[in-house]
């Protein structure tokens, strides 16, 4: 009797000690602060060959448009930014078709891409400018292209002016020669004459002529009927509106503390920043 006494009081006992930690377990792991942060992924595409927006530096994926996203999304931790690398075409059909829900690649605004993506604010201020050879003084306008050897790449902003110009000039065409070679490449061979001018941006045309040493090739601005100088992230017209207002946002808090101007001194050599108003609209 007393052996079964003893031996219920120490259940007992043992069941309040076992009731005590397993409570004291449970506090503690309440106290925890819950390390895993819902994130939703976004997957950013850029082409990574396009100095000196998006390119390859030592092993390491950087350039303007890769840096601004990045100090972008530092402050938007409810996402996370995966960065993927596809070829410039790659980047619009995979906005298209859902696999990227933004774009990274100098891209300028045309009212076809408006009409198929949304933008976000400005990063850059960036016009379209001729590249020609020195000695050439015909070309000042879109409508000078007559006749011109006009190199590009498919799907690019240059491509897309030359042939809205050869559509509405059907007697009056330039010969658009599309190619695979990087813009360094297709400069060269406006030197060497192979070809006669490329279209592209202000700030790519003169970090090349001036890194690379074309002596024979100067820079011709132009301006075309509602032409837009900036330069923007792209968007899927599928993407949550929620992604395109945070990334807004950021821009505007980046342009306002001076992250923005910082990495275009860094990666463009210089302040090529929207104008203000552009920004706070």
């Amino acid at each position: 009797m007393k052996k079964r006494f003893l031996l219920g009081t120490f259940s007992l006992f043992l069941a309040v000690v076992v009731a005590g930690c397993g409570s004291k377990a449970a506090e503690d792991t309440a106290s925890q602060p819950d390390k895993e942060t819902k994130q939703t992924t976004v997957v950013a595409a850029t082409s990574g060959v396009s100095n000196p927006f998006s390119y390859d530096k030592d092993g390491k994926l950087t350039g303007y448009d890769v840096e601004v996203l990045r100090a972008i999304f530092e402050g938007l931790p409810q996402y996370k930014l995966d960065i993927e690398i596809t070829e410039f075409e790659g980047i619009l059909n995979g906005l298209d078709n859902g696999r990227y829900q933004l774009g990274a690649n100098n891209f300028s605004s045309n009212a076809k891409r408006r009409e198929k993506y949304n933008f976000s604010l400005p990063i850059i201020e960036n016009a379209n400018v001729f590249v020609v050879r020195k000695d050439d003084e015909k070309l000042k306008s879109i409508q000078d292209l007559s006749g011109y050897k006009a190199v590009t790449e498919v799907g690019n902003s240059g491509a897309t002016l030359l042939e809205n110009y050869n559509e509405e000039h059907p007697n009056a065409k330039a010969e658009i020669i599309y190619t695979d070679e990087n813009f360094v490449k297709q400069f060269e061979g406006i030197e060497e004459g192979r070809y006669d001018v490329r279209i592209i941006s202000r700030v790519s045309a003169e970090k090349a002529i001036r890194e690379h040493g074309f002596t024979n090739l100067k820079i011709v601005p132009f301006s075309t009927e509602n032409s837009d100088p900036g330069s923007y992230i792209l968007f899927s017209k599928s993407a949550d509106s929620s992604l395109l207002d945070a990334v807004n946002k950021r821009i505007k808090e980046i342009y306002q503390d001076g992250t923005l101007k910082k990495i275009s001194e860094e990666q463009l050599g210089g302040d090529y920043l929207p104008k203000k108003e552009l920004i706070e609209k």
